[in-house]
């Protein structure tokens, strides 16, 4: 009997063959013929075909409902919103899923990346995403709605360059003048200003830093291992432009830290550490394989259409491991935060105004027990 409805189906295929009848020609292609009546034997058969196979099999619908928390093997799926296109400032993240660190950590990790609408903060707290990484000084304003997993970055890479031909000198000299700087995710830039008593004329910058380029701004925002590079790339010379490092002025701060959505924190805590030593090993693989690491960049910008180049990538890999694994610094302090760091960020931002308390740090970096100092 189970055989009935097999041998029914290979009795219409063998009609279907001796017809002549073909499988339409798609639409838009030469040749195609639209309209109801073009179809109508196709789909007489297809029915024909519908009816002898769920005669002997019982249709999906009466299956067990999925489990939508867990995915594949029991794994937890989770969304990571990163802060920016595809770029070597996420290779540690990428290599974290492609080498299946995240799946052995017990996560189906996908990745969201931000744009200059949507910061990746934005993604989390609208629920898009359940972690982000974000800098420090950007995440403290959201506390305690987030906690933070690892500090992956540990030094302020924020630059502000002006020319020197606009009169561009010293950093009081930015008072007045146009500055473009990224919103959204200025903490540290609006910090810098307000306990500089500098007032810019503030320029949105978006994606790239060509309005400084064209000379519409005095002076832009710019990161050491992305923009700067692409300044030179550009053909312009170190003689041409003054460059002020944050930290060199007392408000630099750690910048990228990986963070979790406090809810999610709170039902999954046994997750926490994994997700963090999981994102640490993609970073050290890329550490020590650092070619393989921008191969993988690479087609990811392609997927994404993102353009760039490889001396690039090179270059942002190059100065994201210096600022994530710290030269003269302990190796055993990578991913962490110390207490000092979180107090001096909070309290700079509380000084200019732009956090109203200090978080308990406690409660906002939960895996730093043996960091405080």
């Amino acid at each position: 009997m189970a055989d009935r409805p097999l041998n029914l189906c290979l009795r219409l295929w063998t009609r279907i063959s001796s017809s002549g009848w073909r499988h339409p020609p798609a639409a838009g292609f030469r040749g195609a013929t639209h309209g109801p009546n073009h179809c109508r034997p196709w789909r007489g058969l297809i029915s024909l075909l519908a009816v002898a196979l769920f005669s002997s099999h019982p249709p999906v619908l009466a299956q067990e409902a999925p489990n939508l928390d867990q995915g594949d093997q029991g794994l937890i799926p989770v969304t990571l919103a990163l802060q920016w296109k595809p770029q070597s400032q996420f290779a540690g993240y990428y290599l974290a899923r492609d080498k299946g660190y995240y799946r052995a950590a017990g996560l189906e990790m996908n990745f969201l990346h931000a744009n200059t609408d949507r910061g990746s903060l934005m993604l989390l707290t609208e629920g898009e995403a359940e972690l982000a990484t974000a800098a420090l000084s950007d995440a403290l304003l959201l506390a305690p709605h987030l906690v933070q997993i690892a500090q992956v970055v540990r030094r302020d890479t924020n630059l502000i360059i002006g020319w020197k031909d606009m009169g561009i000198q010293g950093i009081n000299d930015l008072d007045g003048k146009p500055v473009s700087y990224w919103q959204g995710v200025a903490s540290t830039f609006d910090a810098f200003f307000t306990l500089h008593h500098i007032r810019p004329i503030p320029i949105p910058q978006y994606y790239s830093i060509n309005l400084f380029l064209e000379r519409g701004v005095a002076a832009c925002a710019a990161k050491e291992y992305n923009d700067l590079h692409r300044l030179w790339q550009a053909g312009i010379d170190p003689e041409q432009v003054t460059v002020f490092r944050i930290r060199d002025f007392g408000v630099g701060f750690p910048e990228d830290g990986l963070y979790a959505e406090s809810g999610w924190a709170e039902r999954h805590p046994d997750l926490l550490d994994p997700l963090r030593q999981a994102t640490l090993r993609g970073w050290r693989y890329a550490q020590s394989h650092p070619e393989e690491a921008i191969a993988l960049v690479m087609a990811e910008t392609r997927l994404a259409r993102i353009p760039t180049n490889l001396p690039h990538e090179r270059w942002m890999l190059r100065h994201m491991l210096d600022n994530i694994f710290v030269p003269d610094e302990e190796a055993d302090l990578a991913g962490s935060l110390k207490e000092s760091e979180f107090q001096r960020a909070a309290t700079k931002l509380q000084s200019a105004g732009l956090l109203a308390q200090v978080p308990d740090f406690s409660r906002f970096a939960p895996l730093e027990g043996a960091n405080r100092d």
